[in-house]
């Protein structure tokens, strides 16, 4: 493959990049317990959090930080899942973690 050739492919992956992203906003994941919901996007940003029940301050601190934790993860996944779609068969077998 000449070096014009691997500049097109390059060019090639930094569009379907750039289309995953577009895509990965779109994307909303939602995370509930009894006192809150999050809602991220698929690029691991949180969107909203809304604040369910308020009684107990210790419980609803633990309950954000694990809906949000829960929330990123999901997002990650995805995250993760689109952008191995996009570059399958582009990128070389032969380079470690990229194939």
């Amino acid at each position: 493959m000449g070096f014009l050739d691997q500049m097109k492919q390059l060019m090639e992956i930094k569009q379907r990049m750039e289309d995953v992203k577009k895509k990965l906003d779109a994307i909303e994941v939602v995370c509930q317990n009894d006192y809150v919901k999050v809602i991220a996007t698929g690029n691991r940003k949180i969107k909203t959090i809304s604040v369910l029940k308020t009684d107990d301050q210790a419980a609803l601190e633990r309950n954000l930080q694990i809906a949000i934790n829960e929330a990123l993860e999901k997002s990650d996944a995805i995250m993760q899942s689109e952008m191995m779609g996009a570059t399958k068969g582009m990128m070389p077998n032969d380079m470690p973690g990229l194939g």
